[in-house]
């Protein structure tokens, strides 16, 4: 019994581990890239456009930035099934659907300027928006599941709120009134989320098994 209490747990801190080191890296990737890249402008331009065909530094964006950051996210969304009471499986769900989307736009990059053309364009498009869209509603479907679970009780308030201010920064995105700040309002968004990620996964990692 002891034993196996001990292996959930160390399995348990490393997935939260994994929640916690993928949006760090991705911002590290996400910052140098941009900086490596002089006629980049991250005020503007999409981080896909980072990783499109042709871009100097594709590779790594589309190895090392989009890929691993939906490997690691994956591993957090079990770990978040593991660490909350509760046996609805939507929200932990769709978080493995953003990380799979994740991986596959780094398979499928973006043609240059992001503007379709290609199948991989298409492809890139397809999976880059469920990916946004599966992380914003991941929060709203794991609601019932921290409401029922006295360790998680206090991060209630905290995941509706990101949710929100994603969706309503999302909207702004994806409105023609803000296209000059295409990149700024894609990166907030997505950072709502990430922040919200991390916060969560630093929570599982000190979470405490025993108390139910």
């Amino acid at each position: 019994m002891f034993k196996n209490s001990s292996q959930r747990y160390n399995t348990l801190k490393f997935l939260a581990v994994c929640g916690i080191i993928g949006p760090i890296t991705y911002v590290i990737v996400l910052v140098t890239l941009g900086f490596l890249q002089p006629d980049y402008n991250c005020v503007k331009q999409s981080m896909s456009e980072l990783g499109a065909i042709g871009a100097p530094y594709a590779l790594i964006m589309n190895t090392i930035g989009f890929p691993l950051l939906g490997l690691l996210i994956i591993a957090f969304a079990l770990g978040l099934h593991r660490g909350i009471k509760g046996r609805l499986k939507t929200g932990p769900m769709l978080m493995v659907l953003s990380g799979f989307s994740l991986i596959m736009t780094g398979i499928f990059p973006c043609d240059p300027g992001c503007v379709d053309v290609t199948i991989s364009g298409l492809f890139h498009s397809i999976f880059a928006t469920i990916a946004a869209f599966s992380m914003i509603l991941a929060p709203l479907f794991l609601l019932p599941r921290l409401k029922k679970d006295r360790r998680w009780q206090g991060y209630v308030n905290y995941s509706i709120v990101s949710l929100i201010a994603a969706t309503l920064v999302s909207a702004m995105y994806g409105s023609m009134a803000f296209e000059q700040w295409t990149g700024v309002l894609q990166r907030i968004s997505m950072g709502i989320m990430l922040l919200w990620v991390e916060i969560m996964a630093i929570r599982l990692l000190y979470i405490d098994i025993q108390i139910q």
